[in-house]
């Protein structure tokens, strides 16, 4: 394997597909006899192989999906250090780190290099997704949800306060009492609820998901990338600015430009022709 290659072998092995067609990455969580519960083997997979998305210009858009009847059932509970980090990433030497490590290197670390990517994501919910495996799917830029899909912010049921950006995450989605309604019974939302209640772009039927899900993933991928990642973060950055921070940001944004794509598209209007964009 030339060693600019990603670890494909590797991450198959923690239970991550990865594969590029068209320029879409197809990140499929592949432990189906845990539900596609994540532990730390593959949150680290996962974590590189979205860093590669980032990385690799011939990527413009990523899509998250999970094999089975699960899309991610959560964080993996069955060892009793699942809030441990990878070793390599661990300050001192005690077993157990402090929260604040794992908020800076672990969960929280996953969850903010989706929303942070430039790359569009597309989360192609194929059943449960509860607690971290709701939020990553929030973090996500679109949700299709299959129609045996369902959402739990499932912390509750242990004890715990929302995890994973979820107070941060469910809030741009739903308003704060249905919020406070999944966060507070913990109760699994079906797909068609959580289409309803805009925690899914759309609801459709199971056989209908992937082929849905890849159509707007390869109409990202097709897309000026540099555009979306500035519409991205903007649209991410807008519920802690006024009008005011927004609109300087856009002024900004106007003069960097969005590189060739942009050229690209005001040729092909004035051409009167479907734009060609390269990504670039």
């Amino acid at each position: 394997m030339p060693p600019n290659e990603p670890p494909i072998s590797a991450w198959a092995e923690a239970g991550l597909d990865f594969r590029v067609e068209s320029g879409v990455a197809w990140l499929v969580l592949n432990r189906p006899h845990r539900r596609n519960a994540v532990d730390h083997p593959l949150r680290d997979a996962l974590l590189a192989a979205i860093e590669e998305v980032r990385d690799d210009p011939a990527i413009r858009a990523a899509l998250l999906t999970g094999n089975g009847s699960a899309f991610c059932s959560g964080a993996d509970l069955t060892g009793s250090d699942h809030i441990e980090i990878a070793p390599d990433r661990r300050r001192g030497t005690d077993t157990h780190v402090r929260r604040e490590d794992g908020r800076r290197f672990g969960w929280w670390r996953l969850i903010r290099a989706v929303w942070e990517n430039e790359k569009p994501f597309v989360a192609a919910v194929n059943g449960p997704a509860f607690g971290f495996g709701c939020n990553v799917a929030l973090a996500c830029d679109l949700v299709i949800a299959a129609e045996s899909a369902s959402f739990s912010e499932v912390f509750v049921q242990r004890g715990l306060p929302l995890e994973a950006a979820g107070a941060y995450l469910l809030t741009r989605s739903v308003s704060p009492v249905r919020a406070k309604e999944m966060a507070l019974f913990g109760d699994p939302l079906p797909g068609t609820t959580a289409a309803e209640w805009g925690l899914a772009n759309r609801c459709v039927p199971d056989d209908e998901l992937l082929r849905v899900a890849g159509d707007w993933a390869r109409r990202l991928a097709a897309g000026p990338t540099i555009g979306l990642g500035h519409i991205k973060g903007q649209i991410n950055e807008a519920f802690e600015q006024t009008m005011d921070q927004s609109v300087k940001d856009e002024v900004t944004l106007l003069g960097i430009g969005a590189g060739a794509d942009s050229q690209e598209a005001f040729a092909a209007f004035r051409e009167r022709r479907e734009p060609r964009f390269t990504g670039r």
